[in-house]
């Protein structure tokens, strides 16, 4: 299962998946869990496609995030995303979904 260090995390999460209109990332995000490679880069690629949203919109439509800022919490993200596919075999597809590396 996904861990996050703050359940806000998830509430950003499912707030992008469906500002993006990303319904099969906001799948994997409510089970809390990826069940193979094309869903752990589903997850990666959505993860580094929200972070162009997120600076886009400077978290609007979320208070949080217009109060702390988006760096912090998409910070936060990474490392939940990024700790539970690296150390369930998936590094490959979190490396492969960022587009600018």
């Amino acid at each position: 299962m996904i861990e996050y260090k703050h359940p806000e995390e998830k509430a950003i999460l499912l707030h992008y998946a469906d500002k993006m209109q990303r319904a099969e990332a906001k799948a994997i995000l409510l089970r809390g869990a990826v069940r193979d490679k094309h869903e752990a880069l589903v997850l990666s690629k959505f993860y580094w496609d929200m972070l162009d949203i997120a600076a886009d919109d400077q978290g609007e439509g979320i208070e949080l995030l217009e109060q702390e800022g988006i760096e912090v919490w998409m910070e936060y993200i990474f490392h939940s995303l990024n700790g539970y596919l690296v150390s369930n075999g998936y590094e490959a597809q979190w490396d492969e979904g960022d587009d600018n590396e």
